[in-house]
């Protein structure tokens, strides 16, 4: 067969350009208070996300609090989830308790309750890159995990996210702080790569922001609007057949905490399209849509060295532990833990709208 002069061209020119090369995904362990009945819907706010970020390789999920998973199981939330975007990931049950101390290993929990803390070493232990972990939760089957194997640990974990905490110098009486002191400190002093996120703080060492409930789900698909009407119901319905038609949105605010630290993790940054709207995309995927010179230091991590200043006093039934506290020092360039500081005064107007538009294109 004789191929004409244009084709043998064209031919030569593909041999010639090198194949872009695919980028990189981001293996992540994400550990979650979420339960049905919820106790705080933006657990299911973080699911969404998670799956909205292509660039996550999903290895595994934690459902932390197994004390609450059997009354109140975050399963179908994920379930719904993992239907809505035809993926597949294992999730397992975490511990039921407290670490008792911050070395405690919890070889002591029921069966049942091992699940956590198994799928995380496994997990790390098949892994052949270096690993994500998120906590937005209590911390308990991180640290258990750690505290078994501290040298896989070193060895596969790219970086840990810990959303709990009152930020640098405050008193830790914070919720996600209070279900785990022992397995929150333990963290942070592993020596590990942690990214230390605040819920709340002062001068900006907070993740804390708002958005419009009506606005952020009425911009999502039809599955996705009806997944968070069934947390937000705390309907008893089957979760996959609620799925289906037209539900009433919901309204008013809602809190949320984790959406920046999920960009930062998935390696995306936060860039302006137009006065009062704001995308968080991938340095590729800004190149693609001319937005290149348009990022934004909406918020940064900051290297900073945690000590503790005072431990909990064991509780009784009349008296509450003694409040902890940490120090920290914030000029420290080799440290290990990195601590959020939101920089943009407009900080919650651009994470509202981020997380508007990111959850907008999940599902379709």
């Amino acid at each position: 067969m004789t191929r004409s002069p244009h084709l043998l061209l064209l031919m030569a020119l593909a041999m010639a350009i090198p194949a872009q090369a695919a980028v990189p995904k981001v293996p992540i362990i994400h550990s979650t208070d979420l339960c049905h009945p919820y106790d705080d819907p933006d657990d299911h706010y973080d699911l969404a996300c998670l799956f909205a970020m292509q660039e996550f390789d999903i290895r595994g999920i934690v459902l932390d609090l197994g004390e609450h998973q059997a009354p109140r199981p975050g399963r179908p939330a994920v379930e719904q989830m993992l239907h809505i975007t035809g993926r597949k990931v294992p999730y397992a049950v975490g511990l039921s308790r407290p670490l008792r101390s911050r070395l405690d290993q919890a070889t002591d929990e029921a069966e049942r309750f091992q699940g956590g803390i198994r799928l995380i070493v496994s997990l790390l232990r098949d892994s052949q890159e270096k690993v994500v972990i998120q906590t937005a939760g209590s911390c308990r089957d991180v640290a258990a995990a750690f505290n078994r194997q501290p040298e896989l640990f070193r060895e596969k974990v790219r970086a840990i996210y810990i959303e709990a905490g009152n930020g640098p110098g405050g008193n830790q009486d914070e919720y996600n702080v209070s279900l785990c002191p022992s397995a929150y400190l333990r963290l942070l002093e592993s020596g590990l790569p942690v990214y230390w996120c605040p819920c709340f703080g002062k001068d900006g060492y907070q993740t804390f922001y708002q958005v419009d409930q009506a606005q952020v789900v009425g911009a999502c698909s039809e599955p996705v609007q009806n997944y968070f009407v069934y947390c937000l119901s705390k309907s008893k319905e089957d979760p996959l057949g609620f799925l289906a038609g037209r539900k009433p949105l919901p309204v008013g605010p809602r809190n949320m905490w984790c959406t920046a630290p999920m960009f930062h993790a998935a390696g995306r940054k936060v860039y302006q399209r137009a006065m009062d709207d704001f995308v968080a995309l991938t340095p590729g995927e800004a190149e693609k849509a001319g937005l290149r010179d348009k990022a934004l230091d909406a918020f940064q991590f900051l290297p900073v060295r945690v000590g503790v200043e005072s431990l909990p006093a064991p509780g009784t039934k009349d008296k509450k532990p003694a409040p902890l506290r940490l120090s920290a020092a914030r000029d420290c360039p080799q440290a290990a833990t990195r601590v959020f500081r939101s920089t943009d005064p407009r900080y919650g107007r651009i994470m509202a709208c981020c997380l508007k538009n990111l959850l907008a294109g999940l599902g379709r």
